[in-house]
């Protein structure tokens, strides 16, 4: 009965996660067509229009590696998580639970110290 309950918390987070991108989306489109309403409106081409968001949207370079370690340590903590649940006793069974956000948070502190940044283009300063 438990693997069905894991089972379950898993697919409802997945499926969160899956609505929530595709709702952040939506909302993303419905600005830009908005943005490009208002510019067809007073007489301006939207293709000549220098926008941030096709910045933003180009990602992250190193996006993956980053979703790749988080994951893992995710990974790695929930299995340290069930083999703690099996080998300690009483209250302490339930110690292998607060190894998920530890470990995630172990993956960010790496990452902030090790995976190097996307350098943003400085605006030239006007004289």
């Amino acid at each position: 009965m438990e693997i069905v309950g894991l089972l379950v918390l898993m697919f409802g987070a997945g499926l969160f996660v899956l609505v929530y991108g595709m709702w952040l989306k939506a909302k993303r489109l419905e600005r830009r067509t908005t943005l490009y309403e208002r510019a067809l409106d007073k007489g301006v081409d939207p293709r000549t229009l220098k926008l941030d968001l096709d910045e933003q949207e180009a990602g992250d370079p190193a996006g993956n590696l980053k979703a790749g370690i988080i994951l893992l340590a995710t990974a790695l903590a929930m299995v340290l998580g069930m083999w703690a649940s099996t080998v300690l006793s009483g209250a302490y069974s339930r110690l292998g639970f607060a190894l998920v956000p530890a470990l995630i948070g172990l993956a960010l502190l790496f990452i902030h110290y090790t995976v190097p940044r996307r350098n943003k283009p400085t605006k030239p300063q006007e004289e």
